[in-house]
C-alpha cells in the first residue's frame, strides 16, 4: 500500500516518540503546564508544612509560575512515606518533597528503601537554628545549670524530642558527647505535643526551632536557655549561644526541596530559578523574620555537595548513637 505524505509524517513522529522513550515526555512539553505539588513529609501545621505553603503562596502572589503550586502533607514513617512516594515519580518534575535532615537520616537508619540517589536536589531555601527551652517556672536559669545537673544525675533530666535520630536528638547527642552528659529523651509526635508537655511540666526541657517557640516566649510561658547558632540571632539578641556558655556546639537544619530522580534538565533549571525568586519576595523575607530562620539559598552542584557532606556527617553521629541497623 502506498503511504501518503500525511501518514508518513504521523508514522515518523510516532517512531521518534518511541525512540526517545516515555521519560522524555515531560521534556517535550513546555514546562510547567499543570499543577506542581509539594509533598510535605511531616504533619499539617508543622514547620515543614508552613515552609511549603509559604513557597506556594509566594509563587502565586508574585506570579512566578503560570500554574498553581500546592502543598500536600503525607506524614508517617519518619518522612519515609513521603520520600518513597516522590521517589516513585521518577522523571516527573511536577512533584517535589520537603527535605530537612530527616531526608538524610531516615534512609541512613534503614527506615526507608529510598535514598539521596533516588532524587534530584533542587534547592535549599533556609536554615533553622535549634534552641533549648524550659518552662517559665523551671528552676533552670542558664544552660550551664542544665549541664551541671545532667552531669551529676545522668538520664534524670527529661528532654522532649520529636524523633530519635531526628535533628533534635542529633543536636543533643552532640551536646552529650561534648559535655559528658546523658539526657532522658521523651518522644512526641510533633513539636506541638512536645511544647504541650513542656507547658504542663511533664518534661524538664524541649529542643525546637525558634519559630516553634517564639509565641510561647512572648506569652511568658517558656524561656529559651540557649541557641545552637554561631552567633546570637538578630531578632533575639538576649538569647546567648551554647558556645558562649561553654558548650562549643553549633547545629542548624536545612529546609530544602528535592524532586524525583532524572527529571528533565530544563525543568530542573526552571524550578531552581523560581525558588531563588521566591527567596527574594517580601512574603518569604517575612517568613525568615517571623520564624528567626537564616537565609541560605543553595542549588545545583553546591546543594548536591551539601547533602552529600551532611549525609556522611549524620551517618557518623547516628552510628555513635547506635541507631544504624547492622546488615545481616
Amino acid at each position: 500500500m502506498k503511504m501518503t505524505k500525511k501518514s508518513w509524517i504521523i508514522t515518523m513522529s510516532l517512531a521518534l516518540c518511541f525512540a526517545h522513550g516515555v521519560g522524555t515526555a515531560f521534556a517535550a512539553a513546555k514546562f510547567p503546564e499543570k499543577t506542581i505539588t509539594i509533598i510535605v513529609h511531616a504533619s499539617a501545621g508543622g514547620g515543614s508544612d508552613m515552609f511549603a505553603r509559604t513557597i506556594a503562596t509566594a509563587i502565586e502572589k508574585n506570579k512566578l509560575l503560570p500554574v498553581p503550586v500546592v502543598a500536600e502533607p503525607k506524614p508517617g514513617g519518619s518522612g519515609g512515606i513521603a520520600f518513597a512516594y516522590v521517589a516513585g515519580k521518577k522523571k516527573d518534575p511536577y512533584f517535589m518533597v520537603t527535605a530537612t535532615p530527616t531526608f538524610l537520616t531516615t534512609p541512613i537508619m534503614g527506615l526507608t528503601p529510598v535514598s539521596l540517589k533516588d532524587f534530584t536536589p533542587i534547592a535549599n531555601m533556609a536554615f533553622d537554628e535549634l534552641v533549648l527551652a524550659v518552662g517559665a517556672n523551671s528552676r533552670f536559669k542558664t544552660f550551664k545549670e542544665v549541664i551541671t545537673e545532667a552531669k551529676a544525675n545522668p538520664k534524670k533530666l527529661s528532654l522532649a524530642v520529636t524523633q530519635i535520630g531526628g535533628p533534635d536528638t542529633i543536636c543533643m547527642s552532640m551536646v552529650e558527647k561534648a559535655t559528658g552528659t546523658k539526657f532522658n529523651n521523651i518522644v512526641f509526635n510533633g513539636q506541638g505535643e512536645a511544647n504541650a508537655a513542656l507547658l504542663g511540666n511533664h518534661v524538664d526541657m524541649s529542643v525546637g526551632n525558634p519559630g516553634e517557640m517564639l509565641e510561647l516566649v512572648k506569652a511568658g510561658k517558656v524561656r529559651i536557655l540557649a541557641i545552637f547558632s554561631e552567633k546570637r540571632m538578630e531578632l533575639a539578641p538576649d538569647i546567648s549561644t551554647a558556645k558562649e556558655q561553654g558548650v562549643d556546639i553549633v547545629f542548624r537544619q536545612n529546609r530544602s526541596l528535592v524532586a524525583p530522580a532524572d527529571i528533565p534538565a530544563d525543568a530542573r533549571k526552571i524550578l531552581e530559578e523560581t525558588l531563588y525568586k521566591v527567596t527574594q519576595t517580601d512574603i518569604f523575607k517575612k517568613y525568615y523574620r517571623d520564624n528567626m530562620i537564616s537565609e541560605g539559598y543553595l542549588a545545583g552542584d553546591q546543594f548536591q555537595k551539601y547533602l552529600t557532606d551532611m549525609s556522611v556527617k549524620y551517618a557518623a553521629i547516628l552510628n555513635e548513637m547506635g541507631l544504624i541497623k547492622k546488615k545481616k
